[in-house]
């Protein structure tokens, strides 16, 4: 089967293990999700960026890149000899709430690590390379905010929004190496029933209920970002007053 949604990656990562399963198949499992939420993206962009990886039948993951410290693991990415490295986007997956707190957020901080790293690495070594980041939480992050008056009545979506703004927005090749050009946090169902919807951490999130389907962005939508991010980079567009 080929992967083209992320409602395609959801069932092919299967079986979801539970909050109280073993650590390895979590683990597993968070990395088969992973595999296939970037051959999705890689599908999509396919079209207008031939030879991206990973390949449509989701072989050559994780291609190497080189970066400031040497070659390293992209989830997707394409390059040309002329370009080097034009675009490459970054997967991370939260797929189960800790089992004490109930919350998604205890990952963050390795996350937002991993972000700045992967983004400092191949901006030093690349400047124009565009860059975007891609955080997958289910749709139960949404619902997750308990009590009022603290960070506990923000839901763990809202948290991540709020967490990972400061890692989007990079403007330019002379700009902050430690940003992505963009970020968007995607909430999916993990029982690949409801459709997956992207919100751009730049756009202020509900504290504690779910976005409306008018503040979120679609599969394609998202994918069309990724595009117009590539094009403002490397081919802006250019109109006259009259």
């Amino acid at each position: 089967m080929t992967i083209t949604s992320v409602d395609d990656a959801v069932r092919a990562a299967a079986p979801r293990p539970v909050p109280t399963d073993r650590q390895d198949a979590k683990k597993n499992y968070a990395e088969r999700l992973s595999r296939h939420l970037s051959t999705a993206i890689a599908n999509n962009l396919r079209p207008d960026f031939p030879g991206i990886t990973p390949s449509e039948d989701g072989a050559h993951q994780e291609a190497r890149a080189r970066s400031a410290k040497g070659f390293k693991k992209l989830d997707v990415g394409y390059a040309t000899l002329e370009l080097g490295l034009g675009l490459g986007v970054s997967v991370k997956t939260v797929t189960l709430p800790d089992p004490k707190a109930g919350r998604y957020t205890k990952n963050y901080s390795r996350i937002d690590n991993e972000l700045r790293a992967e983004s400092t690495d191949y901006h030093k070594r690349q400047p124009y390379s565009v860059l975007v980041a891609a955080l997958f939480l289910p749709w139960s992050a949404a619902d997750d905010a308990i009590g009022t008056g603290s960070d506990a009545a923000v839901s763990s979506f809202a948290a991540a929004v709020r967490y990972f703004r400061p890692r989007a927005g990079r403007a330019g090749p002379s700009d902050d190496v430690e940003k992505f050009e963009r970020m968007f946090i995607c909430l999916y169902d993990d029982s690949a029933q409801d459709e997956a919807r992207f919100f751009d951490v730049d756009d202020p999130p509900r504290r504690s209920k779910r976005p409306a389907v008018e503040e979120t962005l679609s599969f394609s939508e998202f994918i069309a970002s990724i595009r117009a991010a590539y094009d403002a980079r490397n081919s802006p567009p250019f109109s006259f007053k009259d």
